[in-house]
């Protein structure tokens, strides 16, 4: 069995390969043992250029080598010291959380409630799949209730883009919701969720639009109803 003293700084470029992420301070001297003979994906034999080693009964292999031989690629976020796997965020797209704001809510009940988040946390569908990027609306008690959400575009934007359905916090509503999407107050799409709906994709065009609202109608008293825009982004 083959050991070795390596710096930490080498050790966390080989756990990553070459995604770029180093130490740069408190470096430290580490024992490591090179006895990984080979690695097998599928059955088949594939062992990178950087060698992998054990460290304290743990074995280390480069993230991003493993990661592309799954098909899902890997990308170090630095502004965000975070290491992305698989689907990343379009880089032509804006999302709400991180490049606009609401600007106004209106509810017809003191509880209900919206949020919106880029990438700080993590939330899922009707059927468990997982968005960092979303829009939730939430109606909860009472029947007519309403909420309306907007955001200001100011003719920035060409294209709005979603995907559509019950987030699972609300995906056992007894009656079905009523989604209507205004484009300055004007009302150009209705849709109806219900119960075991499937997720859908949705698009609007925005030239010259000052604002998009989304106001939520639910019929169903005592009960969280609740949607998500999931992977909502604007495009110029």
């Amino acid at each position: 069995m083959k050991k070795k003293l390596i710096g930490f700084s080498v050790a966390g470029a080989l756990l990553l390969g070459s995604a770029g992420v180093y130490a740069s301070t408190n470096s430290k001297t580490l024992e490591v043992f090179y006895n990984i003979k080979n690695i097998k994906i599928d059955q088949v034999s594939k062992m990178p250029e950087e060698k992998p080693f054990t460290y304290n009964g743990t074995t280390y292999v480069p993230l991003r080598f493993i990661s592309e031989q799954l098909g899902s690629p890997v990308e170090w976020d630095s502004a965000n010291q975070t290491i992305n796997i698989g689907k990343t965020n379009d880089k032509s797209a804006f999302y709400p959380g991180r490049d606009l704001e609401y600007m106004n809510f209106q509810k017809s009940s003191f509880d209900n409630s919206y949020k919106y988040s880029s990438n700080k946390d993590t939330i899922s569908d009707n059927i468990g799949n997982k968005y960092s990027n979303y829009i939730t609306i939430k109606n909860i008690f009472g029947s007519g209730v309403w909420s309306l959400l907007e955001f200001p575009l100011n003719g920035q934007y060409s294209t709005f883009k979603s995907v559509l359905g019950l987030t699972e916090y609300g995906k056992d509503i007894p009656k079905p919701l009523t989604l209507e999407v205004f484009l300055d107050e004007k009302l150009i799409e209705t849709y109806t969720v219900s119960a075991g709906d499937m997720p859908q994709e949705i698009e609007f065009k925005l030239k010259g639009v000052n604002k998009i609202g989304f106001k939520l109608s639910s019929q169903s008293g005592g009960v969280y109803s609740e949607v998500g825009l999931f992977d909502a982004r604007f495009y110029k």
